[in-house]
């Protein structure tokens, strides 16, 4: 396997523990744990950031005491997690993204951007993706958490 992604709940809660994340998914991240090929995004910082300044208390992650960036960072030293840079190449399938799909939410648009560019799965409980990979065969390979 050249490796996984994780969406950013994923990482959030095989983190946390705040959510049983499911067996298929827990097999694949260790794999790739081990393999070196298990990646985040660092639209994934952006997320948590965003999450954590949101009025409402249900669903908003919690990360004690560390601001989002210091979390992140300890996130995937703890996960062994590598970051995959978003560079012009995944900014464009991001835009195409919308276009092909018509979703619109910015960072599952970079998540799968990245995915579709490095040719990997990404590790997600989002029924949108996985409905997008359900719908278009090929398109996006989703690893269901």
């Amino acid at each position: 396997m050249p490796g996984i992604l994780l969406d950013t709940h994923a990482l959030y809660w095989l983190v946390s523990g705040e959510e049983d994340l499911l067996e298929q998914a827990l097999v694949a991240i260790g794999e790739n744990q081990e393999a070196g090929t298990l990646f985040v995004s660092p639209i994934t910082a952006w997320e948590l950031a965003v999450a954590t300044r949101k009025n409402r208390v249900a669903g908003r992650p919690h990360l004690g005491d560390d601001p989002p960036d210091r979390w992140f960072r300890e996130a995937v030293r703890v996960t062994s997690a590598r970051i995959i840079p978003i560079q012009q190449r995944i900014s464009c399938e991001a835009a195409n993204i919308v276009t092909d799909t018509g979703h619109r939410d910015p960072g599952d648009c970079f998540l799968m951007a990245t995915a579709r560019v490095r040719g990997i799965p990404i590790v997600t409980r989002d029924e949108i993706m996985q409905s997008i990979a359900a719908e278009n065969g090929g398109y996006l390979d989703v690893i269901a958490c």
